[in-house]
């Protein structure tokens, strides 16, 4: 009996504190609708087998409250080990304007972690390479360049404004 009013009494007492307020500061900042189309005429046109790809991010009130995590891949069957392309961004400028831009290198090989699957059922995915985080800039385009057959997607990411201090052990 002393359980059960225990565990009620603790049922009450959970429900009863007013939910930690998260919201974070930067919710609401970034606007959908207010993304601009920017010249791309002064950065190198792709070689013949290259893709320029284009990322045109939303205005902010605060683009240093971003990053842009980056992504090169392509769809590969795979089973169930943990896969990824092999590859490189190296960053360049543009020459005469400073505007920076992304070539993506890679051999094409997927590596992977060698498990025994135990049904060896194989399906396709998207197999992509490790990320690059890049500055937020609303007023310029992110640029990549990536050999034919692969694509680009990329992540947002945003700070919380909660300042914390670390512990001295």
């Amino acid at each position: 009996m002393k359980i059960h009013i225990l565990m009620l009494s603790a049922v009450l007492l959970v429900s009863s504190c007013k939910a930690q307020n998260t919201t974070n500061k930067n919710e609401g900042s970034m606007s959908k609708t207010e993304t601009v189309t920017h010249d791309i005429s002064m950065y190198p046109q792709a070689n013949d087998d290259q893709l320029r790809h284009i990322i045109e991010l939303p205005k902010t009130e605060d683009d240093y409250a971003y990053k842009v995590e980056l992504y090169v891949g392509k769809m590969a069957e795979i089973d169930c080990n943990q896969s990824m392309l092999s590859g490189a961004f190296k960053s360049e400028n543009v020459s005469g304007w400073g505007y920076s831009y992304y070539n993506f290198e890679t051999n094409g090989q997927i590596a992977s972690t060698k498990r025994m699957c135990p049904d060896n059922t194989k399906y396709e995915a998207f197999v992509k390479s490790t990320g690059e985080i890049a500055r937020y800039n609303s007023k310029l385009p992110i640029v990549v360049y990536t050999p034919k057959g692969y694509e680009v997607r990329y992540k947002i990411w945003s700070r919380n404004n909660t300042e914390q201090t670390a512990t001295v052990k």
